[in-house]
């Protein structure tokens, strides 16, 4: 169940980072997990985090200057008929 996988997704992310992750609902599409990164993320954290990603349909790192985090996308199970 992708819902259940989400979940999954966002929970390793909050342990891997040491903070929160945020699920959103992408109508139609499935879902988008995302996790600020900090600074002084352990390179054991780092790897962490891209195990986690890896199990995602598609994932992605933003960088400003401020601030960085990670996505992950979730896609939405095909409808059965």
């Amino acid at each position: 169940m992708r819902t259940t996988r989400a979940f999954d997704v966002a929970n390793r992310l909050a342990r891997a980072t040491g903070g929160r992750a945020r699920i959103s609902v992408r109508p139609g599409k499935g879902f988008l997990v995302e996790a600020a990164l900090s600074p002084e993320l352990s390179d054991e954290a780092q790897l962490a985090v891209l195990d986690v990603l890896h199990d995602a349909d598609r994932f992605g790192h933003h960088y400003t200057p401020t601030a960085q985090h990670v996505w992950a996308e979730i896609d939405q199970e095909p409808q059965t008929p």
